[in-house]
């Protein structure tokens, strides 16, 4: 008698909550409805990608100098403004646009050639990264430097900056670029790897 009476409570407690949580104009309950949410940072929020080279130069033993080189890359965060402006795919184009421009001004201002630089590094992406899901550093250089571009989107975003792209044997090519992003972040990667 005592368990059909327990038995009897837990029922009417879970109709009541559900009774509780239903909105009486809406067909689905509230606890199954998700609205599309959107990640915003407050107004002038950036992130930082820095790359440091440091080199040590002996003037004599035990003293000696060291030389710092530093790229500061910054990335402007999404506001309100701008998640409202910007459609998911369309936002995805620019993004990697404005990261391709960011790195190519990176590189020029150290005087390589930058277009040449992210060319050959989307060049590269396309052959020498491990398979989706092996690299977390793999994976995320296969974000940064594929090139759509059989989207139409995509064309119309790069267009006239990196048309080079668009030429289905632009990899043939000769690039003007002496370094490899990708082999460099992916030797750093591996050596990190080998250390720990």
């Amino acid at each position: 008698m005592k368990y059909y009476l327990l038995v009897i409570l837990i029922v009417i407690s879970e109709c009541l909550s559900i009774w509780i949580t239903d909105c009486p104009n809406v067909k689905n309950p509230m606890s199954l409805v998700r609205k599309r949410r959107h990640l915003v940072f407050p107004e002038g929020s950036n992130a930082i990608l820095t790359a440091s080279l440091v080199k040590a130069f002996m003037t004599h033993a035990p003293a000696g100098w060291n030389i710092a080189l530093e790229i500061d890359v910054l990335f402007p965060l999404p506001n309100a403004n701008f998640t409202r402006a910007h459609s998911r795919r369309k936002l995805h184009h620019s993004q990697k646009r404005e990261l391709w421009d960011r790195l190519k001004n990176s590189m020029n201002f150290y005087n390589f050639n930058g277009q040449a630089c992210i060319l050959k590094s989307i060049c590269e992406a396309k052959f020498h990264l491990a398979s989706p899901g092996k690299s977390l550093v793999h994976d995320v250089l296969r974000a940064i430097f594929t090139a759509p571009v059989f989207e139409e989107a995509f064309e119309e975003e790069i267009r006239g900056s990196y048309d080079e792209i668009l030429d289905p044997e632009f990899c043939e090519k000769f690039t003007d670029c002496p370094v490899s992003l990708v082999n460099f972040i992916s030797t750093y990667n591996n050596t990190m790897i080998i250390n720990v």
